[in-house]
């Protein structure tokens, strides 16, 4: 990695007023050219999140199996579906800020282990009650997972690659999802769903070792709480050799305290929390209403269950393109035109979905296109929170915005539950999801003025 120069530290840290030749850490990692090790971190942690995605959409693909080997109705398990939901709300919220006091890479190894153990241990005891005790175990694991990837990769993400890196990290959840859809088939027609288990128990375990082996400790964090430890030197041998630990400082210390809710709904920022916090909840809802329940109710449309796990990985293949084009966007200051194109795009789909003839690949590329405002936009919203907000406002932003998501993605389970149990038509649930879809839709047009980034953070500020 090329050196940092001595004027462009001093310049950078300047506020400091650091020894000429000490190492600012902020400006280390904002070097323009991307280190093996960022590199590496990235990848390990698009793996962890490439496990969340097919852990959340397991379950799903084995429901009609597991209902018809306990004679059950599928509706049975709408609590077991909801509880992964709800497990990540209190993982990221209650034990994923454990990453602040014991470290970012003791945590996701943690998550990972619970992810994979919680997962395998469903399989001990078939039935409804222990299959909901062992989701929620894996929820928590997920929701673990989800706080301390994003923390450690924008600890080591440079500042003009921070965005895009956090992003196709983000795809990899979808990712997961679009994979186990792809192999169910195979899994179920060669050995059941009991493999659909087995495989999404066993590779978090293997990624739990990846982690501990391979996954470097967050520099900033070391640098801010233990500033003694070894690894520090370790660390700097593979991005700076030239320089020893006790050069090292950083410019801008993490902040101790959020900022109140009350500050989010304050009349400056009023409309924009509600219609943002609008859209994360009917996105959650209508992405987990299909992601829990689009196996069971193709199936009962008489599809073949290959033909209907394909039409389930179509919605996630669709979220990958679409996040990734709906980014592009937001990261050239298009955040409206982004997200009504996107629901747009879904409400489009999903009411055709309701209005044409149930042909299978008629249905699977409206899925991909449905997939586009649901599962894209989904995966992105909390980019979206940080670029909506000025600097003091983005952690509790974001942190509220992950929250108030789980509203939706808790209740679309059970309400998609008490709809097949109704013996509602396949095509029926997926046209109701035009609602909220359309509702977010038409409450950002009008709130379209309040969605406007601030202005950029200067050089040297850190955004978290």
């Amino acid at each position: 990695m090329p050196k940092t120069s001595v004027a462009t530290l001093a310049q950078i840290g300047a506020a400091a007023d650091p020894p000429q030749r000490s190492g600012n850490v902020d400006a280390l990692i904002d070097e323009p050219r991307l280190s093996g090790l960022q590199l590496r971190l990235f990848l390990i942690c698009a793996l962890a999140l490439f496990c969340e995605g097919y852990d959340l959409q397991a379950l799903a693909l084995a429901v009609p199996d597991i209902a018809g080997e306990l004679g059950v109705t599928p509706e049975r398990f709408s609590l077991a579906l909801s509880a992964s939901l709800f497990g990540m709300a209190i993982g990221g919220a209650v034990f994923g800020p454990l990453g602040d006091r014991i470290g970012r890479k003791p945590m996701l190894t943690i998550a990972m282990l619970v992810t994979g153990g919680s997962t395998l241990a469903a399989l001990l005891h078939v039935s409804a009650g222990w299959i909901t005790v062992c989701r929620f175990a894996t929820g928590i694991g997920l929701g673990i997972t989800t706080v301390n990837t994003a923390a450690i990769m924008s600890d080591y993400a440079p500042a003009k690659w921070r965005f895009l890196l956090m992003t196709l990290m983000t795809c990899a959840v979808p990712g997961g999802a679009f994979l186990a859809a792809m192999i169910a088939p195979a899994i179920l027609a060669g050995i059941g769903w009991h493999g659909i288990f087995w495989f999404g128990g066993a590779v978090p375990l293997a990624v739990a070792a990846v982690i501990w082996l391979f996954l470097p400790e967050s520099l900033k964090w070391l640098v801010s709480v233990r500033p003694r430890d070894p690894r520090i030197a370790a660390i700097l041998r593979q991005i700076a050799p030239e320089l020893a630990a006790g050069q090292l400082y950083l410019t801008q210390r993490e902040r101790s305290a959020r900022q109140s809710v009350a500050t989010l709904l304050s009349p400056e920022h009023r409309i924009r929390t509600l219609v943002a916090w609008l859209g994360t909840i009917s996105g959650g809802f209508c992405l987990y209403l299909m992601m829990s329940w689009l196996p069971t109710v193709l199936r009962q449309a008489h599809w073949s269950t290959a033909d209907a796990l394909r039409g389930t990985a179509a919605v996630q293949l669709g979220g990958i393109f679409s996040g990734l084009l709906i980014a592009w966007a937001i990261d050239r200051r298009k955040i409206v035109p982004a997200l009504l194109a996107g629901y747009g795009c879904s409400a489009l789909a999903l009411a055709a979905i309701g209005l044409l003839p149930g042909k299978v690949l008629l249905w699977q590329g409206l899925l991909l296109l449905a997939g586009a405002g649901t599962s894209g936009i989904q995966g992105i919203w909390m980019s979206i929170a940080v670029a909506l907000y000025p600097l003091e406002l983005r952690a509790t932003s974001a942190g509220w915005m992950a929250a108030v998501s789980r509203i939706g993605a808790v209740s679309a389970p059970i309400a998609g539950g008490l709809a097949i149990g109704a013996q509602m038509a396949p095509k029926t649930i997926l046209l109701t999801l035009v609602v909220p879809v359309a509702i977010s839709a038409i409450a950002i047009l009008f709130g379209r003025r309040h969605f406007v980034s601030p202005p950029p953070v200067i050089e040297g500020e850190e955004i978290r």
